[in-house]
């Protein structure tokens, strides 16, 4: 259900000036962003560290204005960034390559940013940049490094998620329990950072699959509302989030594709 972010692998321009290009100039707490095209309009598809090497595929244009075509050394990622802050290096050697496992961002249907590594590492935001889960072998670098990917994304592709004066919002931390149908307990949160933007989290006891979609209203300020749920194991679905006619609390109903569902109780 994700959709690949990634520019075309294939060279569109000739390849002009070295075999490789190293990453310089960014400043110490930053990175430099690689792009889906060759502009500043683009959407990030990655982001890399001064040092970094990439493979050179082509640049366009000149000066200032130049964008290089360029790729991982393993192959996995490529993207266009912008010329000025590339050198020409040697090519790196196997154990460079390998140091390089640099995140790769997938966006799902429902907003949430998947960060893949190629040495298995896999984590997950929700719509807002929130990490929500993270694989048990994921290192402290590699989240380190998911965490400023998935920041230069927010900063220039989620300008809406700003808060502002004309729009409800509030911090949120609720936390239930309910049941799925056929008797196992299931556990839900809903988390949000006044970004207008709330993280729903669902999830059985015993290992079992993270569903999780995005709560556009503050919860119970809307009688109800529906949301697109997505889980790990490629199930997706429909969760009703529900004011209790007492006044107190709230109801969350959801079935998925596989033919499970359930409800979580949020007091």
């Amino acid at each position: 259900m994700s959709v690949l972010l990634l520019f075309p692998a294939s060279n569109a321009y000739a390849q002009t000036g070295p075999d490789y290009w190293q990453v310089t100039g960014v400043a110490a707490n930053d990175h430099l962003n690689v792009r889906n095209g060759p502009s500043a309009q683009h959407p990030i598809v990655t982001t890399a560290p001064n040092g970094f090497r990439f493979r050179n595929l082509g640049c366009r244009g000149s000066g200032n204005s130049r964008w290089c075509h360029v790729e991982t050394p393993n192959g996995q990622i490529s993207g266009w960034v912008a010329g000025r802050y590339l050198r020409e290096p040697g090519a790196p050697v196997a154990a460079q390559e390998q140091r390089q496992d640099v995140p790769e961002l997938h966006m799902r249907n429902s907003g949430e940013i998947e960060v893949r590594f190629r040495s298995g590492c896999t984590t997950l935001y929700n719509p807002a940049g929130r990490r929500v889960a993270a694989g048990s072998s994921c290192s402290r670098q590699q989240l380190g490094h998911a965490h400023d990917a998935v920041e230069s994304y927010m900063r220039e592709n989620s300008p809406s998620l700003t808060h502002g004066a004309d729009r409800i919002s509030a911090n949120v931390n609720l936390s239930g329990q309910g049941t799925f149908y056929g008797g196992d307990t299931v556990k839900g949160s809903i988390v949000g950072h006044r970004e207008g933007a709330y993280a729903l989290i669902v999830q059985a006891g015993g290992g079992s699959p993270l569903c999780t979609g995005l709560i556009k209203h503050v919860p119970g300020s809307v009688a109800s509302e529906a949301v697109s749920v997505h889980c790990t194991d490629g199930a997706h679905g429909t969760a009703v989030l529900a004011r209790n006619r007492s006044g107190h609390g709230l109801t969350m109903a959801f079935t998925l594709s596989d033919r499970s569902g359930g409800y979580v109780l949020f007091q």
